[in-house]
Parts: C-alpha cells; structure tokens; sequence
C-alpha cells in the first residue's frame, strides 16, 4: 500500500511540474522543428554557437506565447532544453555605450 501511495504521489508531483513541451526530449532536428511549428505555432526566432559544443536555438510564437529552447549538437542530435510561455520578442537590444560586442 506504501508503494502505490509513493507511485500515486510522485505522479501527481511529475503531473504538477510538466512543462509546456516534452522538455529533455531528444532526436532529429527536422522532426521536432515540425512538431513545434505544427503543434504550437513556434518559428526559430534567434540561435547562435555554443562554441564548439552546439547551436543553440530559440523557437517562439508571438501568437500563443510559448517558446522553446533547443540545442543541437555536433552529432546533429537536437534536444529541447527549456520551455515556457509568456514570450515577448524585444524590439531593440540595449547595448550600454562601449559594452564589448
């Protein structure tokens, strides 16, 4: 009864803190930029090299909100890192006069 109790409660925890996405979800890049398009709406709204680690991406929809991280490695590997809601794309960085670009 103590494990069925602990199982019935780590399921409603895992439950209670589920991201927006499948977030850790790993595979082919082509396949999960699909599924964020089609299913949310999300467009790759900025990237950049993670030296020579990977590249880093984020996906977002200005219609819905949601965005995601996604990083892929040199093995082509793809895997979404981070999701959420609530994005607001800035119109214009703010560079402090002599910041190092």
């Amino acid at each position: 009864m103590k494990r069925l109790t602990f199982a019935f409660a780590l399921g409603l925890t895992a439950g209670a803190v589920a991201p927006v996405h499948a977030m850790g979800q790993c595979g082919d890049r082509e396949a999960i930029a699909t599924h964020l398009t089609e299913k949310f709406g999300e467009r790759n709204a900025a990237l950049g090299l993670e030296s020579s680690t990977g590249l880093l991406e984020i996906w977002a929809s200005d219609a819905t909100g949601s965005w995601s991280i996604l990083r892929t490695r040199p093995d082509g590997q793809t895997c979404i890192m981070a999701t959420g809601t609530h994005f607001q794309a800035l119109p214009e960085v703010f560079m402090p006069t002599g910041y190092p670009v």
